[in-house]
């Protein structure tokens, strides 16, 4: 049923429409040839070289832009989508210098998701977690208790909430299983660290597949967190001896009795040539058992059908994906793009003081940043009667105005607060529109993000990373500092 009482099309109405946010990455790709024959899909793509048409592809699928960091681009692009299928991770940056870790990336992205369903209507919302992501947060890395954020936060708007919960997803193209081959391939002999013996139950892109067709065939039958995995527990260690014999390869392997996950990434990132962001965020998830609990979707699936872990591992050998990396050339063309554009994404997570709206914490953090940086700096605002900041001039000695902005009314409500940078000595004179800095409150945990948006400073660019970017942070942190000593 849909949240205002009505029901999601079914056999004797509409196909489905299915918009799939994150699909042209390796779960996206399986997903949306699949379910194309069945549900008419979307493909949401976020890729700064890519030009989306509305014309459907070879698979029947209809492309849209997507700029997952603007709720109004992705209002547009979900308009008419009954589902919403959201796959995205935040493991690559999107601007030339991002200064966030990629946990407030993904908070800010889901935040954003969550607020543009509730504006288009969007009646279901499926998202892909992680297992274990159901335990304790202090004992999770950082990775997990993000998921566990993204799964909060899209369930706290008006359309329901149905979370995959996964652990290694075996299949072509995937990064997780890619860096496994790798290494096997590569080094003839391996160390295994204590967190190589974590129980965990991996899955096939196959049953990743058909846990979506089930959900998506009755939305409203399966609102809830429901976990996927093989039937076989097995650790980490057993994983890489049963793939290398897969591969016609089995390791030597070499116990050692280091515990931390950190240890390991510099000689995978070197050997597997993935990425830190991919790589860091993954191996120190690694220690956290991921077992898939009991529930009614696996009942329903057949938990005894899954693809085990040797058959699921040779189909992918035998298809040629072993070490298949099919975004290679694309993420290439991208990486120009945000090298031509040079613009800065900037994130920070504060505590939220109760009671107080993200209009309020602008007004304070401009307050306070005229009291530290007097006489340097000479900060003027303009409030209207309620006492909300409508515009504001950062001046150097009260002469040179380095930054002018202004409030962009329709886009604040009782949850965030925008300003564009209109102009002022430290912007670009061709900076594209859209600067802007945002105080975003995320209910759900608590919390302020500040948020820095295609801000295309005027230094040149080894000069700005060594000075105002700089600056830039640690002004922030002291503003943490200062909310957290009020609290």
């Amino acid at each position: 049923m849909h949240p205002d009482g009505g029901p999601l099309p079914d056999s004797e109405h509409p196909r489905l429409r299915v918009a799939i946010a994150g699909a042209s990455g390796f779960v996206g790709r399986a997903l949306r040839k699949k379910l194309a024959a069945r549900f008419e899909v979307i493909g949401l793509t976020r890729r700064p070289s890519s030009s989306a048409t509305t014309e459907p592809d070879s698979d029947g699928v209809e492309w849209r832009q997507c700029d997952l960091f603007d709720p109004e681009s992705i209002e547009k692009a979900i308009a008419g989508a009954d589902v919403v299928i959201y796959l995205v991770h935040s493991m690559s940056p999107q601007s030339r210098l991002t200064q966030a870790r990629f946990d407030d990336l993904d908070l800010l992205l889901a935040d954003n998701m969550r607020r543009a369903m509730d504006v288009a209507g969007t009646r279901h919302v499926v998202f892909l977690g992680g297992l274990g992501a159901d335990q304790d947060p202090s004992i999770l890395s950082r990775h997990l208790v993000s998921r566990q954020e993204v799964g909060a936060v899209l369930g706290g708007g008006n359309a329901r909430l149905t979370e995959l919960r996964a652990g290694l997803v075996i299949g072509r193209g995937g990064s997780s299983f890619r860096m496994l081959i790798r290494l096997i391939r590569r080094l003839p002999v391996m160390v295994l660290p204590r967190w190589t013996s974590t129980p965990t139950q991996p899955v096939a892109i196959n049953d990743i597949e058909r846990a979506f067709e089930a959900v998506l065939e009755a939305p409203e039958k399966w609102e809830g967190e429901f976990d996927l995995g093989i039937d076989e527990e097995m650790t980490y260690g057993q994983m890489i001896h049963r793939a290398g014999v897969a591969l016609g390869r089995d390791p030597f392997t070499v116990p050692v009795p280091i515990s931390s996950p950190r240890v390991s990434t510099l000689w995978i990132m070197l050997f597997s040539g993935e990425p830190g962001s991919l790589v860091i965020p993954l191996i120190a998830s690694l220690k956290t058992p991921t077992i898939a609990r009991s529930n009614p979707l696996l009942d329903h699936l057949g938990r005894d059908s899954f693809v085990g872990f040797d058959e699921s591992v040779r189909d992918a050998i035998e298809g040629g994906g072993a070490d298949d990396d099919p975004r290679r050339v694309t993420r290439r063309g991208d990486r120009k793009v945000i090298q031509e554009r040079s613009l800065v994404r900037s994130i920070q997570r504060m505590p939220m003081p109760e009671n107080r709206t993200p209009s309020e914490m602008a007004r304070e953090y401009w307050e306070w940043l005229g009291r530290v940086f007097r006489p340097l700096l000479r900060i003027k605002t303009d409030l209207c009667d309620d006492g909300i900041v409508q515009r504001v001039s950062v001046c150097l000695f009260g002469k040179f105005r380095m930054l002018e902005l202004a409030r962009r009314t329709e886009a604040c409500d009782d949850d965030v607060e925008v300003l564009a940078i209109e102009g002022g000595m430290l912007v670009r004179r061709d900076a594209p529109r859209g600067a802007r800095l945002e105080f975003r409150a995320i209910r759900q945990g608590g919390m302020l993000l500040t948020v820095l948006q295609e801000y295309a400073p005027s230094l040149p660019w080894p000069v700005y990373l060594c000075s105002q970017a700089r600056l830039h942070l640690i002004v922030m942190l002291g503003f943490r500092r200062w909310l957290r000593r009020k609290a």
